[in-house]
C-alpha cells in the first residue's frame, strides 16, 4: 500500500527582507501598521524584532547585540540589519543626554563587532519615534521637545503604549498621515530604506 506524503513546503528565505531591531515599545508600530505602508507605497518588506524580550533592552548590550546582528545577516540571511534607537533612548545605561545624532551613532556604532558591516546600519531617530508620530501635526526636529508629553495632550492619552496604539489605529482609518518631510531623520530613515532595498 502506498503511503501518503505530504508535499515538502519551501523554505522562507530573508534574502530580500531588511530586519529592524528596535525598542521593545515601538515594535507594535512597525509590525502592525508600518511594514504594511512601506511594503503598498515602496514594495519594502521588512521585518521587526524588539531589541530584548520580558521588557528588557539589549541595545546597550553590546556583545548581545552583535551575536543577533551577526546571526540575523548571516544564519536568517537577511538583506540589510538596521538597529533603531532613539536620540533619547530609553536603554541608555550611562548618565550621557546626547543631543547630536552622530555623535551617538558615532559612540555606539564602534561597539558592535560586525563581521558583515556593509549589511548593517545603526539608525538614531531625532529624538523619539514619538518625533515620526507628530508629522501628522507639525515640524519635529528639535531635539529639545518631549514629543511624548506632547502627543498625550494631543491624543488625550496617558502612557507611551496608548500613544502607540493610538496612532495606529487612526493612520490605519486615515484619520492621520504621517509626513516624513516633517522630520530630518524620518526623511533619512525612508530614503535609507529605499536605496538599500534595490
Amino acid at each position: 500500500m502506498r503511503k501518503n506524503r505530504t508535499k515538502a513546503k519551501p523554505l522562507k528565505t530573508n534574502k530580500n527582507t531588511i530586519l529592524l531591531i528596535v525598542e521593545n515599545s515601538e515594535a507594535s508600530f512597525y509590525n502592525q501598521y508600518f511594514k504594511q505602508e512601506l511594503k503598498e507605497k515602496y514594495n519594502i518588506d521588512i521585518k521587526c524584532e524588539t531589541s530584548g524580550s520580558s521588557n528588557k533592552c539589549n541595545i546597550l548590550n553590546f556583545r548581545k547585540m552583535t551575536n543577533r546582528i551577526n546571526e540575523a545577516i548571516e544564519e536568517d540571511k537577511y538583506k540589510f540589519v538596521f538597529l533603531m534607537l532613539d536620540l533619547k533612548t530609553n536603554c541608555r545605561s550611562l548618565n550621557i543626554n546626547h543631543t547630536c545624532l552622530v555623535k551617538l551613532k558615532n559612540e555606539y556604532e564602534k561597539e558592535y563587532k560586525i563581521n558583515q558591516k556593509s549589511k548593517f546600519y545603526l539608525f538614531v531617530v531625532c529624538n523619539e519615534i514619538e518625533s515620526w508620530f507628530l508629522t501628522i501635526k507639525q515640524n519635529t526636529d528639535n531635539v529639545n521637545d518631549n514629543h511624548k508629553e506632547i502627543l498625550k495632550k494631543l491624543l488625550a492619552v496617558q502612557s507611551e503604549q496608548q500613544i502607540v496604539q493610538n496612532m495606529i489605529k487612526n493612520l490605519k482609518s486615515k484619520k492621520f498621515n504621517l509626513d516624513f518631510n516633517k522630520n530630518i531623520s524620518f526623511k533619512y530613515f525612508i530614503e535609507k530604506l529605499i536605496l538599500v532595498a534595490r
